[in-house]
């Protein structure tokens, strides 16, 4: 004979007989189940081994990492002036030109380097010149500016920094 109790709901006011034997079973089978699961993973499952790991192109594009030393460095650079013409007077005649030399240890050649060469103008303005250079097989480079007389008008040279893949050096005047 099958036990039964009588539950009343919220929502009426009648009760009806609840089969107990029916919930047990159901509580049973939820149980074993659970238990045969944990049994089932337990003994087969191991850590899984990863190879290799693809990363949508968006993802290599940015936050590339940057090498963890740099060991190429501008380790000279010094620049020297073609004064064109000399000052007449109390009036500056405009410079023609400028020469920048630089080194990077160790030596390698194909090396790419910036030189910036920033200048005042006869007007007081001022403007920078970029150049671009490659080393040879002994670490050295060299560029040349030329200006003229009547479109640059350069006064006077604020500046000379010699650029690198690892740092930057500001030039000195060659021999001084």
């Amino acid at each position: 004979m099958q036990k039964t109790t009588k539950v009343q709901t919220a929502n009426s006011q009648s009760s009806e007989p609840v089969n107990q034997s029916r919930r047990k079973a159901l509580k049973t089978i939820a149980a074993g189940s659970a238990a045969a699961g944990a049994l089932a993973m337990t003994g087969k499952w191991s850590k899984p081994v990863v190879n290799s790991i693809i990363l949508p192109a968006h993802a290599q594009a940015t936050n590339a990492a940057a090498p963890a030393t740099c060991t190429t460095q501008v380790t000279f650079a010094c620049y020297a002036v073609d004064p064109g013409k000399a000052a007449h007077g109390k009036i500056v005649l405009p410079l023609a030109g400028v020469y920048v030399e630089g080194a990077i240890t160790p030596a390698q050649a194909g090396v790419a380097i910036t030189v910036e060469i920033r200048t005042v103008l006869i007007n007081q303005s001022s403007r920078t010149d970029t150049l671009q250079a490659t080393t040879d097989s002994s670490g050295s480079c060299n560029v040349t500016q030329a200006w003229t007389a009547t479109n640059d008008r350069v006064a006077s040279i604020s500046g000379v920094t010699v650029t690198g893949p690892c740092n930057s050096l500001d030039a000195q005047p060659c021999g001084g």
